[in-house]
């Protein structure tokens, strides 16, 4: 009784921590970011004129 109380106490504690609204990109972990921009964005209107 007392460890499914602790496990149900810990589960909500760690639901409860999170980022609020739009989560933002991360930079590249290796290259250089705007280089990484471009080709994403080449992808993306690549994609939209298919």
């Amino acid at each position: 009784m007392t460890s499914l109380l602790l496990v149900s106490l810990s589960a909500l504690a760690v639901a409860a921590c999170g980022l609020r609204g739009d989560l933002d990109r991360p930079p590249p972990l290796w290259g250089n970011p705007a280089e990484a921009e471009d080709s994403v964005n080449d992808a993306e209107s690549d994609d939209a004129e298919g």
